[in-house]
């Protein structure tokens, strides 16, 4: 049994037959963690923000959420993969941060891109790139994109 303080809650407002979406249900269940439906940002530590429902690129950060629970992620990370998807690491970090290291290690374990947008939102550094993310997992829903874009709207994020 999870310590309650160890428990991550995580918030999804999607479809329910979405292929991510039950990958990501099954873990979190194997590892103890809650999901949410409502809104409460006072209760959430992660949102998986759906964006583009046809994409197979996952984008998932990591201060505060793959570092708040490695073994977590990392076994998401698998079945996301095992199962046709494109995981990868997106930061708002600089590039040049020293401990750029922990998550070199990590993503060298799992075969994973990483983008390091240097604090410019993630949305709009992956356009650029010509990536399509599919799902969001994020702990900092305003470091995906600005407050006007649809995709907070679409997950009842207002």
């Amino acid at each position: 049994m999870r310590d309650p303080d160890d428990k991550l809650t995580f918030y999804y407002c999607g479809k329910t037959d979405d292929e991510v979406y039950k990958i990501i249900k099954s873990n979190l269940i194997e590892h103890e963690h809650d999901l949410v439906e409502i809104y409460d940002e006072f209760l959430i530590d992660i949102y998986l923000l759906l964006d583009k429902s046809k994409s197979k690129y996952i984008a998932v950060d990591w201060d505060n959420t793959i570092s708040a629970d490695k073994e977590y992620f990392l076994q998401l990370i698998k079945a996301l993969q095992k199962a046709g998807y494109i995981p990868f690491v997106c930061s708002l970090r600089a590039p040049d941060r020293e401990n750029i290291q922990e998550i070199r290690e990590i993503i060298e374990v799992a075969n994973l891109a990483i983008y390091l947008t240097d604090g410019k939102p993630k949305r709009k550094y992956m356009k650029k790139l010509g990536i399509k993310v599919h799902l969001w997992i994020d702990d900092f829903y305003p470091g995906i994109s600005d407050e006007s874009c649809k995709i907070f709207a679409r997950n009842n994020i207002e």
